[in-house]
């Protein structure tokens, strides 16, 4: 049977770090078929529409009515329909969000190979982050083949008794992406004086939030030369609460609609320093040599702060603005190896798949 590959992804974050391998995967000619599963539709779709990229598939499983189990067998049952019309026998998917959980428990249940992208990552805590943390760990199980972004993932994987040889570090896709975009669009990485804030994970929906708010707001009355953008999240509930905090607040206190992809690195790039609760601006931030306040209480990412880019703060008032003023004026040392990889993650991943067909 010929090998023919599945790349499934289903949210922003997914698209943006499977798109190299799609290019790589075009670039040696390799039979394959992509499967957006609309999980998160107009945030893709307009990832999709910058990158002039058509999927084969475009699902539409989400629905304002779903809880989290109705989204996962409409995921089940939208990509089974897909396998016996393709008969594909290789998938590939990225992550922690329903569309991999769904992609590869289809995967094992139809007996074929399932590759995971970005696996290993833990917080252990198997509420925070909720479902991703459960996702990642149920996907190991069944998972043919682990493509681990750090040796920390991979000593995660092993600490949980997957086997070795099906293990590889091969640094992270978004990192190809990323340097491909610098490269592209001739993006210089510069210090002004701006600091951009992002905030949207569920955990910090509520009162962590207000916190957030709070002191983001003390901080850009106290640096009238700083010019705080705060990237509103497309999700109603956070933005209304964000909008809610801030009327009638400092005028280098700035609201912007979420950016593209290319506009964000471009922000990120002229920042003093990142905010954010960000699992993917955690990755970046290393490749762009600028600090990050992590607005965790835990991250599955503790390479970032080990390299000295990041340092959790969660949503403690104080906590935040105490190391909104130790981390201002410090450097990253640039003799560090950057965690995430060099920008070969996806060479290194399809080198692995075809040399397991």
């Amino acid at each position: 049977m010929e090998n023919k590959i599945a790349i499934i992804y289903g949210t922003r974050p997914e698209f943006l770090k499977v798109y190299p391998i799609i290019l790589e995967c075009s670039r040696r000619k390799i039979n394959f078929i992509t499967i957006n599963t609309g999980q998160h539709t107009n945030l893709v779709t307009e990832m999709e529409k910058i990158f002039k990229f058509s999927p084969d598939y475009c699902l539409k499983v989400q629905n304002s009515n779903y809880n989290n189990t109705d989204l996962v067998a409409s995921l089940l049952n939208n990509l089974s329909i897909i396998l016996k019309k393709e008969k594909f026998n290789k998938v590939i998917a990225q992550g922690d969000t329903f569309t991999v959980l769904a992609s590869s428990m289809m995967s094992f249940l139809e007996k074929i190979d399932f590759y995971h992208v970005e696996a290993g990552l833990r917080t252990n805590n198997i509420y925070k982050p909720f479902p991703e943390e459960y996702n990642r760990r149920v996907t190991s199980i069944t998972t043919t083949f682990n493509f681990a972004p750090t040796n920390k993932a991979k000593l995660n994987l092993l600490s949980e008794n997957i086997p070795k040889s099906k293990i590889i570090v091969t640094g992270n896709t978004i990192i190809d992406l990323l340097k491909h975009i610098i490269k592209t669009k001739k993006i210089k990485i510069k210090k002004g004086n701006k600091v951009l804030i992002t905030a949207h994970r569920r955990e910090n929906i509520g009162e962590n939030l207000t916190n957030i708010c709070k002191a983001i707001s003390d901080l850009a009355k106290e640096n009238p030369k700083i010019i705080f953008y705060w990237s509103l999240h497309p999700n109603p509930e956070v933005s209304s609460q964000v909008k809610k905090n801030f009327i009638g607040k400092s005028e280098n206190l700035k609201l912007i609609e979420s950016l593209n992809y290319v506009e964000n690195v471009k922000l990120m790039s002229e920042c003093l320093l990142l905010i954010s609760d960000s699992g993917g601006i955690q990755e970046e931030a290393p490749t762009l040599k600028k600090k990050i306040l992590i607005l965790r209480d835990e991250t599955e990412r503790p390479e970032v702060l080990d390299c000295g880019c990041g340092v959790l703060v969660g949503s403690d008032i104080n906590k935040i603005k105490k190391e909104f003023y130790n981390e201002l004026n410090s450097t990253i040392d640039n003799k560090f190896i950057n965690p995430f990889g060099r920008g070969d993650s996806s060479k290194k991943i399809i080198n692995k798949i075809i040399k397991m067909n």
